[in-house]
C-alpha cells in the first residue's frame, strides 16, 4: 500500500508550507485528487474494455464502477460530526469524529495547522487506522460536544502506549487557567466558534518520551482529564510523531467509567505477563535440568515476548516512572529483535534443521546474527529501516515454519507434538497478519478489544509449550527404551562373552593334544609316504589355525572388557615393523609387499607384540582382499602435527573398496564389509586392531573408494617425552 493510499489520497495531505496562500488551499480542497483519480480510472477502464463483447464489457464496467463507488464512498471526505457526549454516555470512541492532516516534510507548526483547518485542509476520517512506520508528522483534530445535562468532567485516553510524542493543543477556555475576557475577545474566532489563534490554546505533552512521573494521569496509556463547556463544540488538536509504528486510537470516558475500565485492563495485562513469567521460570529450570537446547531456546523466546509487552504495553512505565523514552524504545525494539533471533534458533532445534536441512540451519543462524547486529539501530532513525526488514523476515520464517511443521505432522502421524507446533505457527501467523494489517491501515486500529498479536503470542507460546512438553515425554520414553535395550544387549553380550571364553578354554586342551600327537608321529619317522606326510602337515597347520582363532577370541574378549593390560617397552619403529611383518618372510605374500620405513631408528614406547598384531591384521586384510598379483603398500614414519608429532603407519591395498556406510562401521565387532564376501574371516581382526590402537592413545582411520581400494592409517601420539623415555629405557 502506498503512502497516499494509506492517507486517503492527496487531499489528505497538507503539502503547503507557510509560504502557501489560503486561496491556493481552498482551490486544492475543492478538487480532491482522489475524485480526479477515480474519474480517470473509470475512463481508462471503459477504454480497456472496448474490445470485449458488448454485454460482457457492460457487466465488467458496471462491476468496476460499483467497486470504485464503494471504495470512493469509504474514503470520501465527509464533514466530521462532533462526538456528542450525553448524560448516559460512559465511554465512547472518537472514531468518525476527527479529521487528519499529514505533514511529510515535518515543517508545519500549530499556526500552519490552524490555517490549513480553516481552509478545509484537514480530512475527516470515519475510523482510526494505522499508518505504518513513518517519520511523517500526523495532525488530528478531535471534535467534541457536551450535551445539556451531561457531566462536565471527562477523560481523554489515547494509545498506543509506545508512541513517542503526543502533543495535545487544548483551548485555554477548557484549562485550569482560562484566558482573560479581553484576550478571548482578541483571539481570532472562526465562524464555527473555534479559536484560530495559537495563543488561544495550551499545549499538553504526552507520549512515552514524557516520563511517567510527569504525566497528568498515572495510567498505562496516555490519558488527560478535561472539563468541557456545555452545549458548545470544542476542537482539540493532536500532533503525533514516533519512530515506531503509529496506530492511534482515542476514547472519551467519564471518570467513574474510566476507573471501572482500568480494573479488567490491568487484570488482563497482569495475567498475560504472569503466564509468560511462569512459563519462563518453569521451562528454563526444565531446560537446564534436561540440557535440552529446544527448551532453552523456547524459554529465551518467551522471555523476550514478556519483555517486549512489558514495555510496549506501558506497564514498565508504571513500574519505572522515571525511565526515559529512549530507553523504552530500546527495550521495545531490542526485545523484538532479540526475540526474533532467539526464535530462529528455537526453530532450528524444533525442526531438527541440523540433520534435516543443514543449509536452512545456516541461513537461520546467519539471519539471527544479522538481526543481533541491528540491535543498536533501535535507538536511532535507522530503526525506521531495520524494523520493516525484520518484520518481513519474521513473516517469511513463520510461513516456512508453517510448511515444515505441516510436513512433520503429515510424516509423523503417531507423534502429537508436530500438530501442536503447526497450531502454534498458524496462531502466530494469524496474529502477525492481523497486527500488520491494523498497523498499516488495512483494518481499523480498534477493530479488536485487545492487541491481536498480544493475544496470539500468548496462545502461540502456550500451544508451543504443550508441544515441547509432549516432545520431552517422547524423548524420555525413547531414552528409557534405549536404556532397557542397552541393558538387555549388555546382558546378552556378557552371556555370549562368557560362553565364548568357556568354549575357547575347552578347545585349547584337545587342540594341543592333536598338535602334540601329530608332532610326535612326524618326529618318530614311522610315516615315510609323501602323501601321508603332506596330510600330517595339513593337520598341524589346521590345528595351529584353530589355536590362533581361539587366542583371537580370547584377546578380543579381554580387550572389550579392558582386562588386557598393555606392557610398553622401548622399541624402534623399524623393529616394530619387522616384528609385525616377519611372519610373511619366505612366503608369496612377501613379494607383494612394498614397505617403506622413513625413520626406522625412531624410538617408541609401546606394547610391541600387541601393536605388531594390529599392524599384521591390516596387512593380512590388504593381502587377502587385493587381487592376487596386486601390490600392498606399507609406509611408516614420523610426522609433525602442530607442537607435537605422530607416528603414522599406512597400509594401502588395491581391493574392491567400501561404501561410506561400511567405512563408518569398520572396527565394529564381527562386522565384515560386502567386499569381503567369498573370503575367510571373522570380523574380529579390525576390531582388535582398533582396540589396540585406542589403548595406545591412537586412532585408526579408513579412506576407501569403490573399485579403487582402501587406505588404513594408524596414528600414534609421539610428543617427544615418549621418545625420550624410550631412549632412556633402551640404554639401560
Amino acid at each position: 500500500m502506498t503512502t497516499d493510499a494509506m492517507n486517503g489520497g492527496a487531499s489528505g495531505r497538507w503539502m503547503e508550507s507557510r509560504r502557501g496562500s489560503l486561496p491556493a488551499i481552498r482551490t486544492r480542497i475543492r478538487t480532491p485528487a482522489g475524485r480526479r483519480a477515480s474519474s480517470s480510472l473509470a475512463s481508462s477502464l471503459a477504454s480497456s474494455l472496448a474490445g470485449f463483447p458488448a454485454g460482457l464489457s457492460r457487466v465488467l464496467l458496471g462491476a468496476a464502477l460499483l467497486w470504485l463507488c464503494a471504495s470512493g464512498a469509504a474514503s470520501a471526505a465527509t464533514p466530521a460530526e462532533p462526538l456528542r457526549l450525553e448524560a448516559s454516555t460512559a465511554g465512547a470512541t472518537l472514531a468518525g469524529h476527527f479529521a487528519r492532516l499529514v505533514d511529510p516534510e515535518r515543517k508545519l507548526d500549530f499556526a500552519d495547522i490552524l490555517k490549513a483547518d480553516a481552509a478545509g485542509g484537514m480530512e475527516p476520517r470515519s475510523d482510526f487506522r494505522g499508518v505504518g512506520q513513518t517519520r511523517d508528522i500526523h495532525w488530528y483534530r478531535f471534535d467534541l460536544l457536551r450535551a445539556p445535562g451531561a457531566p462536565a468532567d471527562w477523560i481523554l485516553e489515547m494509545g498506543e502506549a509506545y508512541i513517542d510524542h503526543l502533543d495535545l493543543f487544548i483551548p485555554r477556555s477548557m484549562g485550569p487557567k482560562p484566558m482573560a475576557a479581553a484576550s478571548m475577545a482578541a483571539a481570532s474566532m472562526a465562524a464555527d466558534g473555534r479559536p484560530r489563534s495559537p495563543d488561544a490554546y495550551r499545549l499538553v505533552r504526552l507520549g512515552d518520551f514524557v516520563p511517567f512521573s510527569q504525566r497528568p494521569m498515572k495510567t498505562r496509556l496516555h490519558a488527560l482529564p478535561l472539563t468541557l463547556p456545555e452545549g458548545q463544540p470544542v476542537s482539540l488538536y493532536l500532533r503525533v510523531d514516533s519512530i515506531s509504528g503509529i496506530r492511534l486510537s482515542a476514547r472519551m470516558w467519564t471518570p467513574a467509567a474510566y476507573a471501572a475500565h482500568q480494573t479488567p485492563d490491568l487484570l488482563f495485562q497482569g495475567l498475560f505477563l504472569g503466564v509468560l513469567g511462569i512459563l519462563t521460570l518453569g521451562y528454563v529450570a526444565l531446560g537446564l535440568l534436561l540440557r535440552d537446547g529446544a527448551l532453552l531456546a523456547y524459554t529465551g523466546y518467551v522471555a523476550t515476548v514478556c519483555c517486549y509487552y512489558l514495555f510496549a504495553s506501558g506497564v514498565a512505565a508504571v513500574l519505572l516512572p522515571d525511565m526515559p523514552g529512549w530507553a523504552i524504545n530500546m527495550m521495545v525494539g531490542g526485545s523484538g529483535f532479540l526475540g526474533f533471533a532467539v526464535g530462529l534458533l528455537m526453530w532450528v532445534y524444533i525442526l531438527d534443521l541440523r540433520s534435516r536441512a543443514p543449509w536452512l540451519r545456516r541461513c537461520y543462524q546467519g539471519l539471527a546474527l544479522l538481526v543481533l547486529l541491528m540491535l543498536p539501530t533501535t535507538v536511532t532513525p535507522l530503526y525506521a529501516l531495520t524494523n520493516p526488514v525484520v518484520t518481513l523476515s519474521a513473516l517469511v520464517v513463520v510461513v516456512i515454519a508453517l510448511v515444515l511443521t505441516a510436513r512433520m505432522a503429515w510424516l509423523n502421524p503417531d507423534d502429537p507434538s508436530p500438530r501442536f507446533y503447526l497450531a502454534s505457527t498458524m496462531v502466530s501467523l494469524a496474529g502477525l497478519l492481523l497486527t500488520q494489517m491494523s498497523l498499516r491501515g488495512g483494518l481499523p486500529a480498534d477493530f479488536a478489544v485487545a492487541d491481536p498479536y498480544q493475544i496470539s503470542s500468548m496462545l502461540a507460546v502456550l500451544v508451543l509449550g504443550v508441544g515441547l512438553a509432549l516432545r520431552i515425554g517422547r524423548l524420555q520414553s525413547e531414552r528409557l527404551r534405549a536404556r532397557e535395550e542397552s541393558a538387555f544387549a549388555t546382558k546378552r553380550a556378557e552371556e555370549q562373552r562368557t560362553f565364548v571364553a568357556m568354549l575357547s578354554h575347552e578347545f585349547r586342551t584337545p587342540l594341543a593334544s592333536i598338535d602334540s600327537a601329530a608332532q610326535m608321529i612326524e618326529l618318530s619317522g614311522a610315516i615315510t609316504v609323501p602323501a601321508a606326510l603332506t596330510r600330517l602337515e595339513r593337520i598341524r597347520n589346521t590345528t595351529r589355525k584353530m589355536v590362533d582363532l581361539v587366542e583371537l577370541f580370547l584377546s578380543a574378549d579381554a580387550l572389550d572388557q579392558g582386562a588386557l593390560a598393555l606392557k610398553p617397552e622401548p622399541v624402534s619403529l623399524g623393529q616394530l615393523m619387522q616384528e609385525a611383518l616377519g611372519g610373511l618372510a619366505g612366503t608369496e605374500a612377501e613379494d607383494r609387499l612394498e614397505l617403506a620405513v622413513e625413520t626406522p631408528d625412531h624410538p617408541l614406547l609401546v606394547d610391541a607384540p600387541f601393536l605388531a598384531v594390529a599392524i599384521g591384521n591390516l596387512v593380512q586384510n590388504a593381502l587377502r582382499y587385493s587381487p592376487p598379483e596386486a601390490p600392498v603398500r606399507v609406509t611408516a614414519g614420523y610426522e609433525a602435527a602442530g607442537d607435537r608429532g605422530e607416528i603414522v603407519i599406512r597400509v594401502a591395498d588395491s581391493g574392491r573398496g567400501m561404501s561410506p556406510e561400511e567405512v563408518e562401521r569398520i572396527g565394529s565387532i564381527y562386522f565384515r564389509a560386502s567386499s569381503s564376501r567369498g573370503t575367510k574371516g571373522t570380523g574380529l581382526g579390525l576390531y582388535m586392531t582398533k582396540k589396540i590402537v585406542a589403548a595406545h592413545g591412537g586412532t585408526l582411520t579408513v579412506e576407501s573408494t569403490r573399485e579403487e581400494g582402501s587406505v588404513f592409517t594408524i596414528r600414534l601420539p609421539d610428543d617427544g617425552a615418549q621418545s625420550a623415555a624410550a631412549s632412556r629405557l633402551a640404554a639401560q
